[in-house]
């Protein structure tokens, strides 16, 4: 037992929160796993895991040592590919934070991606917020919208397109907005991620229009969003990729087609090596590459 694989279960621990599904992700007895962390709390002489019967929390050491177990595995890592050692194979788990929408246009791409690399695997963590890269156990993200922290290294995939839809049913019953200014009178539904006012701004004909959406729901998930406009509760506003299988149905109507939203940056961030290592470079190529979507 070494301090290296010890290093690996604490980040894997950290990850996941729990020795058992460390035990079924590597294959190492749960026991194993457990003395790889008492290997790694006498070693440095602290208390890594605050155990309870029903929970395992992370000490304030604990949180203080996984930045710099992640840098050293990763640096291992990027030395094995360096020296060929891993070029023929693609292998290991890279989790990757997605917001709802694009995690699940990328769940029905993925099997490309699996398909050419049989010994790779993927963990998507979906939600529309996300913290600490380190702390959540993220190998990569997806960010939408500019980014703010300059720890993160970033990959630029694209941008996200908006349009304006209501489902047939609710224009049925309201009547149809011929101009963004008319949303005044008709129930927004807003999503609330990325911040406290709900601003949409259009621009065509030569002038803009910023509307204060408003109305009587609201989420912080784009997927709850769509299934309250298809649900006839108002106009959403929704990356183009996300609604155009059900504008293209006729379940939603495209508004205001002679006008645009100001479209969002969407990017690939990582907290380094800039040398990543293969198996999360192999994820970031793919992600580059079917990121047409979103332009």
């Amino acid at each position: 037992m070494d301090l290296l694989s010890a290093l690996h279960s604490f980040v894997r621990v950290a990850a996941t929160g729990s020795f058992s599904a460390v035990s079924r992700e590597t294959g190492a007895s749960q026991p194993t796993i457990s003395r790889h962390i008492a290997l790694l709390e006498a070693h440095y002489g602290t208390t890594l895991f605050a155990r309870t019967t029903r929970s395992l929390m992370m000490t304030e050491d604990g949180r203080s040592l996984l930045p710099h177990a992640y840098e050293v595995l990763e640096i291992l890592e990027t030395a094995e590919t360096a020296l060929g050692r891993r070029r023929a194979s693609v292998s290991g788990l890279v989790r990757l934070g997605v917001t709802t929408a694009f995690g699940l246009y990328m769940t029905g791409r993925l099997g490309e991606l699996l398909d050419r690399h049989p010994d790779l695997s993927v963990e998507l963590i979906m939600r529309d917020g996300f913290g600490d890269l380190v702390e959540e156990g993220l190998d990569l993200a997806i960010r939408v919208g500019e980014i703010a922290e300059g720890s993160l290294i970033a990959r630029r995939l694209g941008t996200v397109r908006r349009v304006a839809v209501a489902s047939g049913r609710y224009l049925e019953r309201r009547g149809t907005p011929q101009h963004p200014r008319d949303l005044l009178n008709h129930p927004c539904v807003a999503y609330t991620y990325g911040g406290t006012r709900h601003d949409w701004h259009f621009v065509g004909n030569g002038e803009e229009s910023v509307v204060a959406a408003s109305g009587p729901f609201r989420a912080n998930s784009s997927e709850a969003v769509l299934k309250a406009t298809l649900a006839g509760l108002g106009v959403g506003l929704l990356p183009s990729f996300q609604v155009a299988e059900d504008v293209v149905a006729g379940r939603l109507v495209r508004l205001f087609p002679d006008w645009t939203v100001p479209d969002l940056p969407i990017h690939a961030v990582h907290t380094g090596p800039r040398a990543l290592p293969l198996r999360t470079r192999t994820v970031l190529d793919f992600l580059v590459a079917i990121a047409d979507i979103v332009r």
